[in-house]
């Protein structure tokens, strides 16, 4: 508790969360907003939750693919790590669930580095994003011809667009950048060259940083383990998506819709919408943020203002922030581990003594050496090991 109270990025977010929140409900009328709260059946809540574990599962075994390089660690120890860390994400400024994640797996897996494990879950971001991304431009066209933005404006259409198209060219980037690292020496180099403006004593810490964090990457070095990766990031969302769906039920949100493939798709959509502004780490466990573009994404497929601000709220707060939060603090205190703890990379992951480092520098100088005397052959081939990459 004392973490929460002494972080003042904690607070910050809190607060975005709340200024957010209460401009979204004075901007309802109130009286409408509680009768929808009221009047939900929240029976369904019970398999809509089931459903969300489910696509907790599948994340662990997607995550699993993504560690098979480095260590073969099972899906059912993967699937307490996943909910400690969406647990962490979810009351941790900065979306600081990701390095719990990747700490918390360093200390149980002895053959996995924190750096390593960060790599991996930046993949798995990383797709994610794209995955989300490649629902929205199937679902987007259907709800046009289905008339159900017939009234939205100009603007709103034209904003909608333009964010679209920025958090697509952002998540491309980042993957082709990924994947530079993952295929080609050149660009490992590139980035250990910059270690060179650091201090000594920094130099080798963060060249061993690098040499993990690329290690974490392997699932990305051919055009076969991407397509893999889209093969398993799409069961994790069309789980989540039946949570939506489940619980728009529960609102009666299926009266407003003309057939249950329509509905289908309309919660595919917020499913998108929601879940990409919740990469922002504006706020704390994406409150606020993620009720408002849900809400948003409704009303312009004519729901009404108060309906779907109740939808947004129950659907963040009772099916997907509260169950992995009870669960994950759960699992804190069955494996007796400090959250505060698995805030900060551990001394020992990254520490090396310094014979090994110079040993490990010297190597590579020699592998530099005999790679400039060799005969200039374009890009370097596709990388099955970091350690011999050049550190200049």
């Amino acid at each position: 508790m004392t973490y929460f109270l002494g972080n003042w990025r904690f607070w910050a977010g809190a607060l975005v969360s709340v200024v957010i929140l209460g401009l979204l409900v004075i901007s309802v009328d109130r009286a409408q907003l509680w009768a929808a709260l009221a009047s939900a059946n929240y029976l369904y809540l019970a398999p809509a939750i089931a459903l969300y574990f489910v696509g907790q599962w599948l994340r662990a075994w997607r995550w699993r693919y993504l560690l098979a390089p480095i260590a073969d660690v099972s899906t059912s120890r993967l699937f307490a790590v996943v909910n400690i860390g969406y647990m962490a994400n979810n009351v941790l400024p900065a979306r600081l669930g990701e390095l719990v994640r990747a700490v918390y797996l360093a200390q149980r897996e002895e053959k996995v580095s924190a750096p390593a494990a960060i790599a991996t879950l930046s993949v798995e971001r990383l797709y994610d994003g794209l995955t989300l991304l490649a629902i929205g431009a199937v679902s987007i066209p259907i709800l046009l011809a289905a008339g159900l933005f017939a009234d939205a404006s100009d603007a709103y259409r034209t904003t909608a667009i333009l964010l679209a198209a920025g958090v697509a060219f952002t998540f491309v980037v980042a993957l082709g950048a990924l994947t530079a690292l993952a295929v080609n020496r050149r660009a490992v180099g590139l980035l250990l060259a910059l270690t060179r403006i650091l201090p000594t004593r920094f130099r080798r810490l963060s060249r061993r940083v690098i040499f993990s964090f690329v290690e974490g990457l392997a699932s990305l070095n051919s055009p076969g383990k991407h397509a893999m990766l889209f093969a398993r990031s799409f069961p994790v969302w069309l789980a989540e998506a039946g949570v939506y769906l489940i619980i728009a039920y529960s609102f009666n949100l299926d009266e407003h819709f003309t057939t249950v493939g329509i509905l289908t798709i309309a919660m595919l959509l917020t499913l998108v919408t929601s879940n990409l502004i919740t990469a922002i780490p504006a706020t704390v466990g994406g409150i606020g943020a993620f009720e408002a573009v849900a809400t948003f994404t409704l009303i312009g497929m004519g729901i009404a203002e108060e309906t779907a601000a109740a939808y947004s709220v129950a659907i963040h707060l009772l099916a997907l922030w509260l169950p992995v939060n009870v669960v994950g603090f759960g699992l804190l205190l069955w494996h007796n581990v400090s959250l505060r703890g698995l805030t900060t990379l551990p001394e020992t992951e990254l520490a090396e003594p310094a014979e090994a480092a110079d040993d490990r520098a010297d190597a590579e100088a020699d592998s530099r050496r005999r790679r400039n005397d060799a005969p200039a052959r374009g890009n370097d081939a596709a990388m099955g090991s970091v350690t011999a990459a050049p550190d200049d």
